[in-house]
């Protein structure tokens, strides 16, 4: 299988040779791309890769118009040479994956991540903290709790679920205040994560590289640049032959909020300031003018919650001028504006690779392990993976009688 991939994907070890002046080629094609190549030297060996870093132009531009936020993670090469591949992704206006940047580097360990982001609030994953979970219970309705105080907005609303965890499992709840609320918690956060409550992002991207993690070096990369030029160009035809004025995702949940706005009981305030009471007769507070809702719906997704549009319509106000520009169209034209262009006269860089003889950089020392490469992930403690039902194979000679061919007794004509 190895050969048969270096035939069609290039030599490895030529790979890593033709790939500093490939990047090269790649940033003036396109303007803006960050590209760097960090070596180790070795008197006796010479130089071998280390580190590579790569974010195109059209992203670095795109993400002007993104929220901010990022997803980081990492996944194994399964190459002939170890190495780890780090992704950096936003999530755009319609809910995609949104690539900043990639990297390569020889593990995924604390010294190469230790300085990213040193400003930024840093907050985990409610997926992996529900596989965790289960380690200290098999009850499924603990991981529903802590998934459910996980998103809820309010602290009254978080504190109520969490006494309830508490109640349930004291060594989790205990664990999970070890962990720090404002990691996890969407009603404690400091910042803003917006819908982005897990590392979906990062683990579609990953789903969408698992064949490529097998390539050569430069293949890959290659791959990943066609992915990405691929993207931008389908969905900025997408998006400019849209009449809407919010992207198809967040038009879906202003109609539900709209929806479930009716009935609503609004009284004034003062000036754009109302009291919303729903059919359970709770009431809540809204200011139009400082985008504030006490659910808090609204300020931490800014999309107008239920209680927002009853008060907009009753002041009159546009429910799209209460809607993050991020959310619009025109955000989304803007961050698909660019595009990703080709590396010139790469016809034969596959037997390019293949010919070289004398390296000048060569490959990490790290080789993988002997044996054949797992295709599927190791699971978390607790996870279980679904098996696949088998096929039932319908005989073809007995005309559809519906037996399966081995048990069929029709006898062959």
């Amino acid at each position: 299988m190895e050969i048969a991939l270096e035939y069609a994907k290039g030599n490895s070890l030529g790979s890593y040779n033709l790939l500093p002046d490939y990047l090269h080629k790649l940033a003036e094609e396109n303007p803006g791309t960050l590209a760097e190549i960090e070596t180790e030297y070795n008197e006796n060996i010479g130089n071998r890769f280390k580190y590579m870093f790569l974010a195109m132009g059209a992203s670095i531009m795109g993400f002007e118009h993104m929220r901010k936020v990022v997803v980081v993670d990492g996944t194994h090469l399964r190459g002939k040479y170890a190495g780890c591949l780090l992704t950096a992704s936003a999530q755009d206006g319609n809910y995609q994956v949104f690539p900043l940047a990639i990297a390569i580097i020889d593990r995924e360990n604390d010294n190469s991540l230790a300085k990213a982001y040193p400003e930024a609030k840093h907050c985990a994953c409610i997926l992996h903290l529900k596989r965790n979970i289960k380690t200290y219970s098999k009850d499924k309705n603990l991981g529903f709790l802590v998934a459910k105080a996980g998103r809820a907005y309010r602290l009254a609303d978080f504190y109520k679920i969490f006494n309830e965890i508490k109640h349930v499992n004291a060594s989790c709840a205990y664990y999970l205040i070890g962990i720090g609320f404002e990691h996890w918690a969407h009603s404690h956060f400091p910042g803003r994560r917006y819908n982005i409550m897990t590392s979906n992002i990062a683990e579609s991207w990953n789903a969408v590289l698992r064949e490529a993690r097998e390539y050569p070096m430069l293949a890959l990369v290659e791959f990943i640049r066609a992915k990405l030029m691929s993207w931008f160009s389908t969905r900025g035809s997408t998006i400019s032959a849209s009449l809407d004025n919010f992207t198809p995702k967040v038009m879906e949940i202003l109609v539900v909020n709209f929806e479930s706005s009716a009935g609503f009981e609004v009284k004034k305030i003062k000036h754009l300031e109302y009291e919303v009471r729903n059919k359970e007769e709770c009431s809540f507070h809204v200011d139009i003018s400082k985008r504030f809702c006490c659910c808090f719906e609204f300020q931490l997704l800014e999309i107008p919650c239920q209680h927002a549009i009853a008060a907009a319509i009753v002041a009159k106000v546009k429910v799209d001028s209460l809607v993050a520009e991020e959310y619009t169209q025109n955000a989304m034209v803007a961050a698909y504006v660019g595009s990703v262009a080709p590396v010139i006269h790469t016809d034969n860089i596959i037997e390019l690779t293949g010919q070289l003889s004398e390296l000048d950089m060569l490959p990490p020392s790290s080789r993988r392990p002997p044996g054949r490469p797992r295709k599927k992930r190791f699971l978390s403690r607790g996870e279980v993976r679904m098996k696949t039902p088998r096929r039932h194979t319908v005989c073809s000679r007995c005309k559809g009688c519906g037996h399966n061919r081995a048990t069929c007794k029709t006898p062959i004509s």
